[in-house]
């Protein structure tokens, strides 16, 4: 019997994976239609070049009977999803898109700019443009803060 893993599993909505199904449309149409016949089941896509089915059931937060329907008919074995983490916050799944942001400017640059110095510039940058439109007071002071922030950061 095919295993399948359970990607996330919402109210209403159970995606699952079946990896060894991966772009394979047909046989996951037809997975798709076993689970389908399960009377609490809406609907089922089908995402083949994941091996991915999206589930829309009517059993709420309980995919438990989906699971066991599909087990009895030899339609899937559903593997028990793992106990998720906690999201990440905010703060840390910013930090971590800033880290990619990081590395792409270091391998564009050979290493010669990251993504602090190439802020402290743009920031510089801006300044000098604001203190030569005659704003010199609120944009370009904030600016240079904001830069000196950047350089300060970059030398920790």
């Amino acid at each position: 019997m095919l295993k399948a893993e359970i990607v996330h599993c919402l109210p209403g909505r159970l995606r699952l994976r079946v990896a060894g199904k991966r772009g394979d449309a047909a046989a996951l149409r037809e997975l798709a239609g076993g689970l389908a016949a399960h009377p609490d089941v809406v609907s089922v896509d089908v995402r083949s070049k994941t091996g991915g089915l999206l589930v829309i059931h009517k059993l709420g937060e309980a995919w438990q009977p989906i699971a066991r329907y599909a087990a009895d008919r030899n339609i899937l074995a559903v593997a028990s999803p793992v106990t998720p983490a906690a999201s990440p916050s905010i703060a840390e799944t910013t930090a971590a898109g800033f880290k990619v942001i990081n590395r792409r400017f270091r391998r564009a640059t050979g290493g010669a700019i990251d993504f602090q110095s190439a802020m402290f510039l743009s920031f510089l940058g801006f300044a000098v443009h604001q203190a030569r439109q005659g704003h010199v007071l609120g944009p370009v002071s904030t600016l240079l803060i904001n830069a000196y922030g950047f350089l300060k950061e970059k030398g920790r």
